[in-house]
């Protein structure tokens, strides 16, 4: 079964991250979403950090995790 995908965020006033809207439409906080990307739970994130950059498993070969773009470039909601 594939896992869910990010799809949307919610920021404060600061600009921070603090809800994301899956693709299923359930709303997380940023700490959900960190929690459920540990577990596995987001198509290919393994890891969201408190700024919002995400990371998945190795795909280069080399070992290291890799880190995508900031999830503050999805639409807001």
């Amino acid at each position: 079964m594939l896992g869910e995908k990010i799809v949307a965020v919610r920021k404060d006033a600061n600009g921070n991250i603090t809800q994301v809207k899956t693709h299923t439409g359930r709303i997380l906080t940023i700490e959900q979403a960190m929690q459920q990307a540990a577990a596995g739970g987001f198509d290919s994130l393994n890891a969201i950090d408190r700024q919002g950059n995400w990371y998945m498993a190795n795909s280069a070969g080399d070992g290291e995790p890799e880190q995508g773009c900031n999830l503050s470039i999805l639409p807001e909601f």
